[in-house]
């Protein structure tokens, strides 16, 4: 069984499914909890959350709001990191914890770097996988439409027509975007580059499958989770988070008006991944101007860092873990 049994626990506009590994003896005294990315579900943690528990932490992987098991609010564009770290803190309090480590991978990536601005009182350190810290300052839909012309896939993201694509062969779309590079790129970037071709990649979904490079990363069992799961819930909650990035924008100016964006005290953990074409780690290296405590480390990986090396993802979480909690 990937997962065991989620619980539910009602936030304010969501009903969040958090699958859980609790140690056996007392657990710290800080809690752990697991952000999932797009197109992802919790269980893209299923092999860290009992290595963590092992380790003494009390470790919450929800799905997060609109994926999976877990509903989301009704308007599409509410799932901003306003509303989404809001979720996070309520799981925290929820499980009976004060403090928590916010691990994130992808969209989840800037819950973590998030979460301790928007929900300081309850985080105690966080740990990024990929991500970049990615500071709005622009319109990011006028910003990438500038930037990648009118095709790329945050703008498709935003139409009906997009999710009526993902939704029609469930199957097609996991294994159109869960794949390891085996040379020619996969389908989240060909070149290895920012390029416009690449931001449009939404769109080779279109293609004939024998077109599309690299191979499969998912494990059967893990495949058949997840076209189950987006069978029932279809793609739309996920690609709310993309409908909801201006709202982003503005939750990032109303924080902080002159851009100004103060250090925080609490310790960071970037985990980068070296073949990762659209979080490439270079675009990490402004990281030590936002954290006083800070590390990097690099997986060789591409963009899916916990299913391309689940036990090198899940060592360097836990080392990090039990030298700092």
């Amino acid at each position: 069984m990937l997962l065991p049994e989620p619980r539910f626990v009602d936030t304010d506009g969501a009903r969040i499914a958090v699958y859980e590994a609790i140690p056996t003896g007392v657990p710290n005294d800080v809690c752990v909890v697991l952000c999932h990315g797009f197109p992802e579900l919790a269980a893209s943690w299923h092999r860290q959350l009992q290595p963590i528990a092992d380790a003494g932490f009390h470790v919450l992987a929800p799905d997060m709001s609109g994926y999976g098991l877990s509903t989301g609010p009704e308007d599409r564009t509410a799932y901003s990191i306003a509303e989404n770290t809001a979720d996070v803190a309520a799981l925290v309090r929820d499980a009976g914890f004060e403090k928590a480590v916010v691990v994130g991978h992808d969209f989840g990536g800037m819950m973590s770097w998030w979460t301790p601005y928007l929900q300081p009182e309850v985080v105690a350190g966080v740990i990024t996988l990929n991500t970049p810290f990615g500071y709005i300052r622009n319109d990011p839909l006028e910003k990438y439409a500038e930037l990648y012309g009118p095709d790329n896939y945050v703008a498709y993201f935003q139409t009906d027509e997009c999710e009526a694509l993902m939704d029609a062969d469930v199957a097609r779309t996991v294994r159109f975007f869960f794949r390891r590079d085996t040379g020619q790129g996969t389908n989240l970037s060909r070149s290895g580059r920012h390029d416009p071709e690449s931001m449009a990649y939404i769109h080779w979904l279109k293609d004939d499958e024998a077109t599309w490079p690299g191979e499969v990363v998912m494990s059967d069992e893990e495949m058949a989770f997840y076209v189950d799961a987006y069978r029932r819930s279809g793609f739309g909650g996920g690609l709310n988070w993309y409908r909801s990035i201006q709202n982003n924008w503005r939750v990032h100016n109303r924080l902080f008006p002159d851009g100004r964006i103060p250090r925080q005290s609490i310790p960071a953990l970037l985990i980068a991944a070296r073949h990762d074409p659209v979080c490439a780690p270079q675009l990490t290296d402004d990281l030590l101007q936002y954290f006083d405590t800070f590390e990097r480390r690099v997986l060789d990986t591409g963009h899916w860092t916990q299913l391309e090396d689940p036990d090198g993802t899940t060592a360097l979480i836990v080392d990090w873990l039990t030298r700092h909690f």
